[in-house]
């Protein structure tokens, strides 16, 4: 194939027969190439000094231009190699709309920094890490969804139809729905920035991006219909749209240059601070938790609904035109002043003789433009022109004129709010003329009119305003563990969780295994009464006292008896209480094992103290006996507490020896795992496959080649970047189990024994994580892990445990396990390497908390990539997923 002549004769933008007539085929190529000389002036102006425009806005501007200049590659491939336009190919389509959406992000962040701080607005630094965060919870969304959806709603009993082949995948789905959400995020914040910067003219750019907005949802339309050939004619619009706001933009921002030129340094701040503090990583987490689920319930919500779906113009239209009027609407409202008014005729009744006229000249460019488009958009619909004439077409003409009338009457906020911008040119020139008085200056305030007040501050009613600012607010809350000490913070000081301490070499089973027959094991877990005397002490600090005299013995016991049970106190009832509970035991807290894994966040962060897994999406998963323990990091000892027992029934907390489960296990089963060892997989990375999937193109040799080359390519940057972030030993191992033939991607721990000698003590334990992990235990008690989150066992060599083993140890651990009711304020200590645990599943709310403690020894170390920014981000960001799963 001769390339270049491919290359020549393809037209990147086009769709062939595009619904228009035959005169016009092709004309959205012509319209997109035509918008790129008005955007270059826009960029021009834009980037001028007396434009004041945010430095990383700037550059999101310019950004676009690989977006543009990435999809005529891509559609030309699409044409040339796959026969099909553009959006029908979903992994040219999704990488090159993928530009858009940062381009918009850097728009967007860059006004939303010179709101948060204007003083600091011309910062340049372009936010990758934020990048980072939205496309590591996109993908790991996304994944989760597309492994998640089926069960769920087969659980539901919701049936879909089949999907087209050429449907957008959820990652692609997901740039739409960013794109078109922080086009809109930036509305708002240039509407905002005339205010701060004094320069009104940038109101002007908000208006000028209305086109632009409506474009995005033009093309989330056309996907919506699948690429309906019936819709064709959606392109065209697309590209007119596209044209008339670079167009806009460029007079806009035009207009704001000249402002600028007659204010100082192009504006004057009128504040110098922002109540909004920018936080850009948890902006972005929100961003992407919004983009992945508003793209899960376009993608299946479509499936399941069959008639409102199928293609006819009427109802693109309705998906255009109706979020278009609304949100501009709302991105053109501000609060307590005239120019933040709603849009309504008392307003521009207020500008007198000037607002009269703005609006009829309004009124009559709308409809002269409206009426034309109506009628094309039905000849473009039906086939045929209104013939007046014929009976049948009047019968069409009254029923179309409907929905035209109503569909208008959407558009009010925008024809209101064109008469309001050009209401002071208007007065200007009825002043040059001397028909005009100065009505614009006589304006009565609006807040005589109505009293507008801030909903963010007087009501939690969601609203555009409130999603906006909740996006650039930091999100704080007391949990059920109530409110933190008055100790110093641990937020920023909590040691690392110590590594752990492996001893497994020449362990006599045999031997050991009858000498723990043979004696009678310590009680575990061993109650203790908390006693104290109140006559001088109030009961709280009585508690404390009475635990600081006894904390060697009571620590002597938990290494004795493996786990104390403390009853009867006060103090623990509460998280701050709690932390000076176990400060006056001398225990050294440090983070979680798995602090990034996201499977507990923090109760609260100040104390130290860490939510247990009581998440309602969790309520009925049964977690079986583990150690709190990887590879890499495990606790020396934890603290349990229970702030609210389970409000309908279950949830008991449940321990196990690890000595009386070595002593149980049958002996060849125990030998067995004990020399080949035990491999954890911890999660099925199964959102990889759609990327490394054969597709026999351009030929099965050559795709089989390159399959191999991707999947090792995938599996080394996986476990080169994102592995390490995790704070775990993982190798990325493909096809382990056999799933995806052979395409699965797991995250697997490096081999280790299931026997491991005590660190204090010398004693041979069962320190093995074996009953949480495996999958055929799992899949044979109540589980609601996602596929993603479900984990397996095997032996070290990677074959897999047989059934056999697994329900030995299955077996060994049941019987030994106690289960414990626990009630508020009550605590186990436990020594994480002598006894395991566990949670039954339960109904309504429950609260429980832990703190993990290191040794003496290693409590002064921060050394660990989970005590980094990066991994207390990761933390918060999976917990914040976790949060939203269904309950």
């Amino acid at each position: 194939m001769d390339l270049s002549t491919t290359f020549s004769n393809s037209d990147a933008w086009s769709v062939g027969l595009n619904g228009l007539p035959s005169a016009l085929e092709g004309v959205e190529t012509k319209l997109f190439q035509a918008g790129l000389l008005p955007y270059l002036g826009y960029l021009w102006f834009l980037n001028q000094d007396e434009t004041n425009a945010p430095e990383l806005t700037k550059f999101g501007a310019k950004f676009l231009l690989l977006f543009v200049f990435a999809t005529i590659p891509a559609g030309i491939m699409a044409k040339s190699q796959f026969g099909d336009i553009l959006a029908n190919v979903d992994v040219l389509h999704g990488s090159s709309e993928a530009m858009l959406t940062l381009s918009n992000f850097f728009f967007f962040i860059g006004f939303a920094r010179a709101l948060a701080d204007p003083i600091n607005k011309c910062s340049k630094s372009i936010p990758w890490q934020s990048v980072g965060v939205f496309v590591g919870t996109t993908f790991i969304a996304s994944g989760v969804s597309f492994v998640g959806i089926s069960p769920l709603l087969e659980a539901l009993g919701i049936s879909l139809r089949d999907e087209p082949a050429n449907a957008l995948s959820l990652p692609t789905w997901g740039i739409h729905v960013s794109s078109v959400t922080e086009w809109f995020a930036a509305m708002c914040a240039v509407w905002s920035y005339a205010e701060v910067s004094g320069n009104q003219a940038w109101k002007g750019l908000t208006w000028a991006m209305v086109p632009f907005l409506a474009s995005g949802l033009t093309a989330c339309t056309f996907h919506i219909f699948y690429n309906a050939p019936e819709l064709n004619a959606l392109v065209p619009l697309q590209a007119l749209l596209t044209l008339t706001g670079n167009t806009g933009c460029a007079f806009a921002v035009y207009r704001v240059w000249n402002q600028g030129k007659k204010l100082l340094n192009g504006g004057v701040f009128t504040t110098e601070s922002s109540e909004v503090t920018l936080e850009e990583n948890l902006l972005a987490f929100k961003l992407a938790l919004w983009t992945s689920m508003t793209a899960l319930i376009i993608k299946y919500g479509e499936l399941a609904i069959e008639s409102p779906f199928e293609p006819s113009y009427l109802k693109a239209a309705i998906l255009i035109v109706l979020p278009t009027a609304l949100l501009t609407a709302y991105a053109t409202r501000g609060l307590n002043s005239i120019d933040n008014a709603p849009l309504s005729m008392d307003r521009v009744k207020s500008y007198g003789v000037a607002g009269t006229l703005s609006y009829v000249i309004i009124e009559l460019a709308f409809w002269a433009i409206a009426f034309p488009i109506a009628l094309s958009w039905y000849r473009v619909a039906d086939g045929t022109w209104l013939n007046l004439s014929n009976t049948s077409d009047k019968a069409k003409l009254l029923g179309a004129g409907a929905v035209f009338v109503n569909t208008v009457r959407l558009l009010v906020p925008l024809r209101l709010g064109a008469a309001i911008a050009i209401a002071p040119k208007v007065e200007q020139a009825l002043k040059i003329t001397g028909l005009g008085t100065d009505k614009i200056g006589q304006r009565q305030n609006f807040n005589d009119l109505k009293n507008f007040e801030d909903p963010v501050e007087h009501d939690n009613t969601w609203s555009f305003e409130t999603f906006i600012n909740g996006l650039l607010r930091k999100e704080d809350g007391e949990t059920m563990a109530g409110s933190s000490s008055d100790l110093p913070s641990l937020a920023d000081r909590l040691p690392d969780c110590p590594n752990t301490r492996w001893d497994f070499e020449g362990i006599d089973l045999d031997s050991t295994q009858t000498m723990y027959r043979n004696t009678d094991l310590p009680v575990c877990p061993i109650e203790i009464e908390v006693k104290f005397d109140t006559a001088h002490l109030d009961r709280e600090n009585a508690e404390l006292e009475w635990l600081k005299l006894h904390r060697e013995e009571i620590k002597a016991k938990m290494l004795k008896h493996g786990c104390v049970h403390l009853k009867g106190m006060e103090v623990s009832k509460t998280g701050g209480g709690f932390r000076r509970m176990y400060e006056a035991l001398d225990m050294n807290v440090c983070l979680d094992p798995i602090h990034t894994s996201g499977l507990r966040k923090f109760a609260i962060k100040d104390d130290g103290i860490y939510e247990e897994v009581n998440k309602p999406a969790l309520r009925q998963h049964y977690i079986g006996l583990h150690n709190e323990s990887t590879t890499n990091r495990s606790a020396a000892f934890g603290a349990f507490v229970c702030f609210q027992r389970a409000t309908e029934s279950g949830g008991e907390f449940f321990i196990a020896d690890g000595k009386r489960i070595l002593r149980d296990i049958n002996k060849n089963v125990l030998k067995r795992l004990y020399e080949r060892k035990v491999r954890i997989s911890v999660s099925n990375l199964d959102f990889f496959y759609p990327m490394i999937k054969d597709r026999g193109f351009p030929n099965q040799e050559i795709s089989s080649q390159l399959v191999k080359r991707a999947k090792k390519d995938t599996a080394k940057l996986v476990g080169a970047n994102a592995a390490p972030m995790f704070d775990m030993d993982l190798e990325m191992i493909w096809g382990a189990d056999g799933a995806l033939g052979g395409n699965r991607l797991q995250a697997v721990e490096k081999a280790e024994s299931p026997v491991n000698r005590h660190p204090v003590t010398n004693e041979p334990v069962w320190f093995c994580n074996i009953h949480n992990h495996a999958r055929y235990l799992r899949e044979n008690r109540p589980c609601t892990i996602p596929e993603v989150g479900m984990t397996e066992a095997y032996y070290g060599d990677m074959t897999r445990i047989d059934d056999s083993d697994l329900l030995e140890i299955d077996r060994a651990s049941r019987e030994n396990i106690v289960s414990i009711l626990m009630q508020p304020g009550e605590v186990l200590l436990v020594d994480n390497y002598r006894v395991l645990h566990g949670r039954d599943v339960f109904e309504g709310d429950r609260y429980h908390a832990v703190s993990w403690f290191t040794w003496p020894e290693e409590a002064h170390l921060r050394e660990s990539e989970a005590n980094s920014k990066i991994g207390d981000l990761l933390n918060r960001s999976v917990n914040k997923f976790l949060d939203l799963l269904p309950k």
